[in-house]
């Protein structure tokens, strides 16, 4: 009995019916790659669906890995494509700037989410109808996800601030590109919360 009911959930599934309290993944999808995908191509709707059926893949097979939100992949994919996305810019730099953000959502100086942080005014441009539309790299999709997966190279929480001149109480690292210019990576002006 067991078996036949495993095998009309299974058919049921293939032709893309569910019943009530059955997993709506399929087990091989790689919808990770679905979200990166989607955010290569600025598809939110698709991103926010591959999100949802990981999410409960994860949970149903209990897998031991992140949920990460489709948004904020997004939205940190495009500031690091936006700073960074020069293809000759290194992989450490395009790190950084992305670090930056996530440093500033785990900061008290700033905002609490990543959607927060890049919307302030005049920071990252993340209110700009040009930045609604770019459609970052794959290495760059690639590095946020590994940022919002825990990874660091900075290591160092109170560096919040990335620009083209010095602020807050010091800079911590100087990343210079012949093209470019000169980009600082700076310690927050209040040492003392960290």
């Amino acid at each position: 009995m067991k078996r036949l009911i495993a095998a009309l959930v299974t058919g049921l599934m293939l032709v893309g019916l569910t019943i009530p309290g059955t997993a709506s993944y399929e087990s091989k999808t790689d919808y990770m790659e679905l979200m990166i995908q989607a955010v290569m191509k600025g598809d939110t709707e698709a991103g926010a669906e591959a999100e949802a059926a990981r999410n409960e893949k994860i949970k149903a097979l209990g897998l031991d890995y992140d949920e990460v939100t489709f948004d904020d992949l997004l939205l940190l994919s495009r500031v690091i494509y936006r700073e960074a996305g020069s293809n000759w810019l290194s992989e450490e730099w395009k790190m950084s700037v992305g670090e930056v953000v996530l440093n500033r959502v785990a900061s008290e100086e700033f905002p609490n989410t990543v959607r927060e942080v890049v919307m302030q005014p005049g920071q990252y441009g993340g209110l700009t109808k040009e930045f609604k539309y770019l459609r970052p790299s794959r290495i760059c999709v690639e590095i946020a996800l590994r940022l919002l997966s825990g990874e660091r190279i900075l290591d160092e929480p109170s560096v919040v601030f990335q620009s083209n001149g010095h602020l807050g109480s010091g800079v911590y690292k100087k990343l210079v590109d012949d093209q470019l210019g000169v980009t600082y990576l700076c310690y927050s002006s209040h040492p003392e919360l960290y």
